[in-house]
């Protein structure tokens, strides 16, 4: 295939996993000189020059047809009614709607039908633009969320429309919202009674909240309020630097060493720091084995158990030892213990 090497291919929509695609092929800035151009026009099949031809009558870039192999692998007829459709929707230029020419020629059809009906109310003409405008991503980015999550494409877009100003104006951010497009399936009701219970939890709104099991949204709004209590306004860093007396500056520059520091619940650090300064472990034997906060309260209590019951006095570094790493010290000091018994 011409200039090959400089192609990452692209399989259909059905296989796209979303994200890691969109990093590597929206984000790459793959730029191709009239010469790669010239090369590409003297090394084609006749077949691929056609297509070629075609996209750039219907005002692609030379550059966005080079950089996507799959145009090559669409059939002609498909390429080429597909690109009439897309001028429908008054693309400011074609670079922003081409990727759609992945999708079956019968949703193509339709959303152009539809995208047509509804241009005088959605904004900016079309949903590809809509989303990118409201949300300050790229078109393409846009277009490739949009096949992904296709429901953004049918739901009602008042209802859509009216969803997003909901959350904005109870304080969720933007990109929680994009990363997290299923919340324009639920139902108003349900969302204006979710955001409803976590205001008067006071706590912030995230919109896998919004949508979750009744149960788990139970479950987080007590999680978090318990969490609330320990932290008493502190930081976690604060909470930590407090239990521990250091400087919070001490924590900071551990949980930059071990990011997960920070990240556990304050309900399971509290418990964690009760559980070792009672059993008789000092601030600096804690500050020095931070992924100790990594474990279950329920691993830590019965090898501190296990080990002082086989006359070791545990060190954390022991108590955190992998599952195969602390297996092979407890059989080290069953066999010291066992020394010179007959069996």
């Amino acid at each position: 295939m011409f200039i090959s090497n400089m192609f990452k291919p692209l399989k259909y929509l059905n296989t796209i996993k979303l994200r890691k695609y969109l990093s590597s092929m929206i984000d790459k800035k793959q730029k191709f000189s009239i010469q790669d151009e010239v090369k590409f026009k003297i090394n084609c099949n006749a077949n691929d020059k056609e297509k070629f031809n075609e996209c750039i009558k219907h005002g692609l870039t030379s550059n966005a047809v080079l950089s996507n192999e799959w145009i090559f692998k669409i059939n002609f007829n498909h390429l080429s009614a597909g690109l009439t459709l897309l001028k429908k929707w008054n693309p400011k230029k074609m670079d922003d709607l081409f990727v759609l020419l992945q999708m079956p020629m019968t949703k193509l059809v339709y959303l152009t039908k539809k995208t047509h009906l509804e241009s005088k109310i959605v904004p900016y003409g079309n949903r590809v633009y809509y989303f990118a405008s409201t949300f300050e991503k790229n078109p393409q980015e846009v277009c490739y969320h949009l096949m992904h999550y296709k429901f953004l494409f049918t739901r009602d877009f008042i209802t859509l429309n009216h969803i997003y100003h909901i959350l904005i104006e109870n304080s969720v951010n933007k990109n929680d919202i994009w990363k997290d497009t299923w919340i324009f399936m639920y139902s108003i009701d349900q969302i204006n009674h979710r955001i409803s219970l976590t205001k008067r939890a006071n706590l912030p709104i995230k919109p896998w909240m919004l949508r979750c099991k009744p149960e788990v949204f139970e479950r987080t709004i007590e999680i978090k309020q318990e969490n609330r209590v320990v932290l008493n306004k502190d930081s976690t860093a604060q909470y930590l630097a407090k239990r521990l007396k250091v400087p919070e500056k001490t924590i900071r520059y551990i949980s930059s060493k071990y990011p997960t520091t920070l990240r556990v619940s304050p309900t399971k650090l509290k418990e964690i720091l009760d559980f070792l300064l009672k059993e008789g472990f000092r601030s600096t034997h804690i500050l020095s084995t931070p992924r100790v906060f990594t474990h279950s309260i329920s691993t830590l209590q019965e090898r501190l158990t296990e080990l002082r019951d086989l006359g070791a006095e545990p060190t954390l570094t022991a108590l955190c030892k992998n599952k195969t790493t602390y297996q092979e010290l407890v059989n080290k000091l069953i066999l010291k213990n066992t020394k010179g018994y007959n069996i």
